[in-house]
């Protein structure tokens, strides 16, 4: 990585951070595209999913009295199935085809927000398969909150719990992600150095965030959502097609 690299990435991670704390959420849906912009695909996973591990494991620990605990075993269970597959998309797929798979989840989520679609009712097995999808898509993309937030939102819990059972399964994940892209060597010197030059950039960019996150009204939620993941696509579409 050379200087605009490392540059771009602080910024990208500012970005995501303000939008991540403004919302509640996007962190890594906007942070992937933007530094894939710069670097390999590759390189933006783990150190979004990296930085994702911090910040969840904050609210988790902030939230640990709120979340459902059968729910979040559950998903976690099917996170640990999945995740070994999204690695083993992540070390065989070339940066080309991931920037085209990341373009292609990303405006898959935005059809389905477009259309409003919903689980109708959770379950077990509905737990279980939103973790391991989760899996998948942490260790391939670090995109994995889709899933697990439509898999919740069937359950119709109240909203503390819904932040908590949330961000219990965001740590465990994010945790178990970490410790496979440790395992299969993923952690460099340019990593580390993109991590260290982030974590300032990221706690500005929640500093920020907090002071307009009372803005937001929750009837404007959705069309919040909805230009995210557009935004998102197109950077993702712009990523691939640079490759």
């Amino acid at each position: 990585m050379d200087t605009v690299a490392y540059i771009a990435i602080g910024l990208s991670v500012l970005v995501a951070a303000g939008i991540q704390g403004t919302t509640g959420f996007g962190f890594a849906l906007l942070s992937v595209p933007l530094m894939s912009l710069f670097i390999e695909p590759e390189q933006a996973v783990v150190i979004s999913a990296s930085l994702g591990l911090l910040t969840s494991s904050v609210q988790a620990w902030s939230e640990r009295h709120h979340g459902d605990r059968p729910t979040i075993v559950r998903m976690l269970i099917g996170a640990a199935v999945g995740s070994p597959f999204g690695l083993l998309v992540l070390v065989v797929a070339s940066p080309g085809q991931l920037r085209f798979i990341l373009a292609g989840v990303i405006i898959l989520f935005l059809i389905l927000n477009l259309r409003g679609l919903r689980l109708k009712q959770g379950g077990r097995t509905v737990d279980l398969g939103a973790g391991a999808v989760s899996g998948v898509l942490n260790t391939s993309l670090s995109t994995n909150g889709p899933p697990l937030v439509m898999a919740l939102h069937a359950r119709h819990l109240p909203a503390e719990q819904f932040r908590g059972t949330l961000a219990a399964v965001f740590a465990g994940s994010g945790l178990l992600t970490v410790l496979l892209f440790a395992g299969a060597g993923k952690y460099s010197i340019d990593i580390a150095l993109a991590l260290a030059i982030s974590l300032p950039t990221l706690a500005i960019g929640y500093s920020v965030a907090a002071r307009f996150r009372h803005r937001i009204r929750p009837d404007h939620f959705r069309n919040v959502v909805t230009w995210l993941l557009f935004v998102t696509a197109v950077l993702a579409t712009l990523s691939a097609f640079r490759a």
